[in-house]
């Protein structure tokens, strides 16, 4: 058996905070502690209750300053006696910390594996500093990193200093979708949520999630909510759309809901606990995602797959490489309303065992493709290439 390993991960957001990337952090540490790894995480505070971590050593640092979820940790840059580094892109400000830090150290040091999560995308004022940062610190981190995982090559080939990597060094790129727990995430009867929300039981329910903050601007909830009034007019269907998240974005969508005619077939329920979530997936009929870029995979996309739901997703790099139009799901066009209500239309039309073929499909992709064990080993043989190939760059 190989040696343990002293892994470091570095991420802006983490659990109890809502979000994908803190929540893949989350899982990878705490499966590689239960391995007999020793593993610290070093991010900044955030409210409300954190899961049970594990064995992992959990450090909350207070920022000498944040913009948004871009914590300033300067300690980021002193981490010593780790063999990796697991740094969870975007960070901003400790991705420059960890570049500094890595600079000073020179030949010592730990390897660095940068676990590609998203650009950093954004309008107006923020766009511009974005755009910059893209073109100055992402590529030099990228160039620097021993190892590279990225979610998908579809995704990877659409951001260019990435496609630049694996051109010239395809060896340093490696592909790691982010993971689902099959077993917590499966079909199974609901918990009388149609009841609460007075939802009749021939109606069709689908299901949007995701957290309706700034940092997630690009979730598009007011595609849903136009596409689903668009359907509305053309069918007269009588179709739901459950809206699970909380944020400053959430008054907002609830106002526009209400003046597209549909304030009553759409209903946000507030953030969702995660441990929440399968018994709300398992009483939705399918699963929509009108996301644009950044969005690179959607983990609550595979987590709704997991569960045996249809899916209804825009047809963007990454995204295309989990749904498989007409097999587990449909791709729709970006930021169209009116692709939201021709799918939802082609939902509507299916008989139950169409829809729950879709359903299956997805859950069966779910199983083979991301289930977290064999996620862990692959990540586990890629930490000790990059270790291996720190040690070879620095003379053995």
């Amino acid at each position: 058996m190989d040696s343990p390993l002293r892994i470091a991960h570095l991420t802006a957001t983490f659990p109890p905070y809502p979000g994908g990337a803190g929540n893949t952090a989350f899982r990878f540490a705490r499966e590689q502690a239960e391995r007999g790894h020793h593993v610290e995480v070093f991010t900044a505070p955030a409210e409300g209750e954190m899961p049970d971590p594990g064995a992992v050593t959990v450090h909350r640092i207070k920022p000498v300053f944040a913009i948004g979820n871009a914590p300033l940790i300067p300690s980021l840059a002193r981490l010593v006696e780790f063999d990796l580094v697991h740094l969870h892109y975007p960070f901003i400000f400790g991705s420059e910390l960890t570049l500094f830090g890595r600079m000073r150290r020179k030949r010592r040091g730990a390897a660095l594996l940068v676990h590609y999560k998203n650009r950093l995308v954004a309008k107006g004022t923020r766009g511009v500093l974005f755009e910059t940062y893209e073109r100055t610190v992402a590529p030099t981190l990228i160039a620097a990193a021993d190892r590279i995982c990225v979610l998908s090559h579809d995704h990877c080939d659409s951001v260019s200093y990435l496609r630049r990597a694996r051109e010239q060094t395809p060896d340093r790129v490696v592909v790691m979708p982010n993971g689902v727990d099959a077993e917590v995430f499966s079909p199974g009867p609901g918990e009388g949520l149609r009841e609460r929300l007075q939802i009749g039981p021939d109606a069709l329910v689908a299901i949007f999630v995701g957290t309706l903050d700034l940092a997630h601007h690009f979730k598009r909830v007011d595609v849903a909510i136009e596409g689903l009034a668009e359907h509305s007019r053309r069918r007269g269907a009588e179709t739901h759309l459950v809206v699970a998240g909380g944020g400053e974005l959430l008054d907002g969508y609830r106002e526009r809901a209400l003046s597209a005619g549909i304030g009553d077939h759409v209903h946000f329920l507030g953030p969702i606990p995660h441990p929440e979530l399968p018994a709300l997936l398992r009483e939705c009929d399918l699963f929509l995602l009108t996301t644009e870029p950044p969005e690179s995979f959607g983990i609550v996309l595979i987590e709704a797959m997991a569960c045996g739901l249809p899916v209804i997703a825009t047809k963007y790099p990454g995204v295309r490489a989990v749904v498989d139009d007409e097999v587990n799901g449909y791709l729709i066009e970006p930021a169209i309303p009116d692709a939201v209500a021709a799918a939802l239309g082609r939902i509507t039309a299916l008989q139950p065992a169409e829809r729950a073929a879709l359903g299956a499909a997805g859950r069966e992709k779910a199983l083979s493709a991301w289930a977290w064990p064999s996620l862990v080993e692959r990540m586990d043989r890629t930490y000790r290439d990059a270790i291996a190939a720190r040690a070879a760059k620095n003379g053995g």
